[in-house]
């Protein structure tokens, strides 16, 4: 994770799952031959109809903020 910046979510997230979809942390574990949905400590998921950060994860590049189409997400100084 960057230590300068990190990704917050607003509550008007409505759990889409583009973020998931679009986060390079995500598609690098994804490539992995073991890779497991259920098991991976993915940077960004869905749980419960909205988007959970795991900020030891998430290195802050913002490309899902960008993805967002109800700009839930956002990067901030840490």
């Amino acid at each position: 994770m960057a230590k300068d910046k990190k990704l917050m979510q607003s509550d008007i997230c409505n759990g889409c799952g583009i973020c998931v979809s679009v986060c390079p942390q995500n598609i690098k574990l994804s490539k992995a031959d073991d890779f497991d949905v259920n098991k991976a400590k993915l940077a960004i998921s869905v749980t419960m109809g909205a988007a959970v950060i795991d900020q030891n994860v998430c290195i802050a590049c913002g490309i899902c903020t960008r993805n967002c189409p109800v700009s839930s997400l956002t990067i901030v100084p840490a």
